[in-house]
């Protein structure tokens, strides 16, 4: 690798000393694609072209080389600033935000028409009356345009009118934005975009917590639990439980805490986790604890006091922890009952006071974890509105990623790289301009970054099959349930070669929570190709849900799907499906028996 990109650079070098500039040029672009190169090497290459780009008249190219060097050597925001007047509006906010100059990057937005990426600016300057401003602008014309964008920007709106001091204003947005976002979920959820809804929760839980309206925290995350777990994101969903009860125990709702973990213990035990499942057991037994108490400081009837305890001693109950029991049974036995009552408690406690505990292996949920999740989620308010606003503009999104030091370097070369690939689409003449979409496409790919999928989904768009199929193979790298908007619009494609290479994509898909769209392209798709490959894939899952529809087929399905279904379980070789097809050897008839043997035999895993 060090020597290929050295010999690029001499050969670009001597050329550039011959005065062949255009082929020092293509050298030195071919140099920096060696993204794994160490830091010194790249850079110098890096800075060799910028200087050659800048000769050339490139201002564009070469101050997006020029930002991506300042953050390894500061003598190149000077070369930027000099490059600065030669470049439009939205490339000079690049510089400036990537400087921190939010008031100057700002206004260099708004002179590009840019108000969404304006507004942001603003509040990162905490100018929050300029702010609400631009989000005013937008309210309307993204009301008539899309609900989830429109409900974003009245959440922004709404956070603005409030730090501004105008809590009516405020009101009114919020509730604006609720009835859009649900309006927005119901149609994502419709059309099979769960990963759409899921913002969507995800945003409605922040639009609680900000108005302190807890009902709509509630109504957010009961919909992000569900969707996580159908899509079979363990891992998530454990965090948004223990996100969900932090949440409702800080606001004051111990009774929603309490039930949250409840729903916790029970979704552990069903992914094989009893250690974390006694985990919340233990927490939820806590939390009616701490809910009985609340209410009786608020006078509540005794009635309600005891059902507290009462919830409280089944959840210590079920994890034998027997003293904690009858100690409830004692405070119940306290409790302004009537005698009968009251006897019948305290003759409960004695029944535990010589039973001793049972030893309790829990595992504690990962807490950091879940608002670190959250924290990660926050900025779709704002992230969502900007993409809808760049319409797909490759050079602006791939700018944010190479200006967020949040990412490796390695990262951040990708999305120099793919920039500058935007930025030779925009300049190609007619005749090569489908040979530098298909670039950027490859770009894109090799940069693996979810904030390129809309400018693929741009290119998708195109009228040439040649770049529609490059998009639909970049689309394929992506391990997003968003890759499916391009897989699906490309499996009923008019060119074959389009549809082909989409049927190809759909193999290369599988990831736990592409379970759903998966299912749904078997289950609606005429073609046997088509059901085959996603059969395929869905048996690479390998989760309980994935083995049993692959099941469901071998059993119940038509002939081809049949045959599809076991040559997808020779190749995948999973372990989830083999702990089924035992099961179901017990009482399986043949021929059905007789697959099922066959499978096992040639997994290793005979019955």
């Amino acid at each position: 690798m060090i020597e290929e990109l050295s010999a690029l650079h001499r050969n670009a070098q001597s050329a550039a000393a011959r005065g062949r500039l255009e082929e020092a040029i293509l050298s030195w672009r071919e140099a920096v694609q060696r993204t794994h190169s160490s830091e010194h090497d790249y850079l110098v290459v890096a800075r060799s072209l910028e200087e050659a780009l800048t000769k050339h008249g490139d201002a564009r190219s070469a101050l997006t080389l020029a930002v991506y060097l300042a953050s390894h050597d500061p003598s190149a925001w000077g070369r930027a600033d000099a490059l600065a007047p030669r470049v439009p509006p939205v490339d000079r906010a690049m510089l400036r935000a990537a400087r921190g100059e939010w008031a100057r990057a700002a206004a260099d937005m708004e002179d590009a028409g840019r108000w969404a990426a304006a507004a942001v600016l603003r509040e990162r300057g905490s100018e929050w009356a300029a702010a609400r401003s631009l989000w005013s602008r937008l309210a309307h014309p993204t009301e008539r345009a899309d609900a989830y964008v429109a409900a974003l920007v009245r959440f922004n709106l709404a956070r603005c009118a409030r730090r501004t001091g105008d809590a009516a204003a405020a009101r009114e947005s919020i509730v604006a934005c609720v009835r859009l976002l649900e309006e927005a979920a119901d149609h994502f959820e419709s059309l099979g975009q769960r990963d759409r809804a899921f913002d969507c929760f995800q945003v409605l839980i922040e639009v609680g917590k900000d108005a302190g309206t807890f009902e709509d925290v509630l109504e957010g995350y009961v919909n992000c639990l569900r969707i996580l777990r159908e899509d079979q994101m363990r891992h998530f969903a454990l965090e948004h439980f223990t996100a969900a009860v932090d949440t409702a125990a800080e606001s004051g709702e111990l009774g929603a805490a309490a039930t949250f973990a409840g729903e916790a213990a029970a979704y552990a035990r069903s992914i094989d986790l009893p250690q974390v499942a006694a985990s919340w057991t233990l927490r939820q037994g806590d939390l009616w604890v701490a809910s009985s108490k609340q209410q009786a400081q608020r006078g509540a009837p005794v009635a309600n006091v005891a059902q507290g305890l009462l919830a409280a001693i089944a959840s210590f109950g079920q994890i034998g922890q027997y003293s904690r029991v009858g100690q409830l049974y004692t405070e119940l036995g306290l409790l302004e009952f009537d005698a009968r009552r009251r006897a019948h408690y305290a003759r409960a406690a004695r029944r535990y006071e010589n039973v001793g505990d049972e030893i309790l292996v829990a595992a504690r949920a990962e807490r950091d974890g879940a608002r670190r999740h959250d924290a990660g989620a926050s900025g779709v308010w704002h992230a969502d509105v900007v993409e809808w606003e760049q319409q797909g503009d490759a050079t602006e999104a791939c700018a944010g990623v190479m200006l967020d030091g949040r990412w490796l370097d390695l990262v951040r070369r990708k999305a120099m790289l793919a920039r500058l690939a935007a930025l030779r689409v925009e300049a190609a003449a007619p005749e090569s301009r489908v040979t530098a979409c298909i670039e950027l496409c490859r770009s894109l790919g090799e940069l693996q970054n979810y904030a390129a999928m809309a400018p693929l989904e741009k290119l998708f768009a195109s009228p040439q099959p040649a770049v529609r199929m490059a998009a639909v193979d970049a689309a394929a790298l992506f391990f997003f349930k968003r890759s499916f908007v391009i897989v699906r619009a490309a499996l009923s494609d008019p060119d074959p070669g389009v549809a082909g290479r989409a049927t190809e994509a759909l193999g290369a898909l599988w990831f736990p929570h592409a379970f759903d769209p998966l299912a749904r392209i078997h289950r609606e798709s005429a073609s046997p190709a088509v059901r085959a490959a996603a059969l395929g894939a869905i048996a690479r899952i390998d989760t309980v849900e994935a083995a049993e529809l692959v099941m469901g087929i071998l059993e119940h399905g038509a002939p081809t799907d049949r045959a599809a279904a076991v040559r997808a379980v020779r190749e995948a070789n999973g372990t989830r499906f083999a702990e089924l097809a035992r099961q179901t050897l017990e009482h399986a008839q043949d021929p059905l028996r007789g697959t099922l043997r066959e499978l096992l035999a040639r997994s290793g895993r005979a019955a």
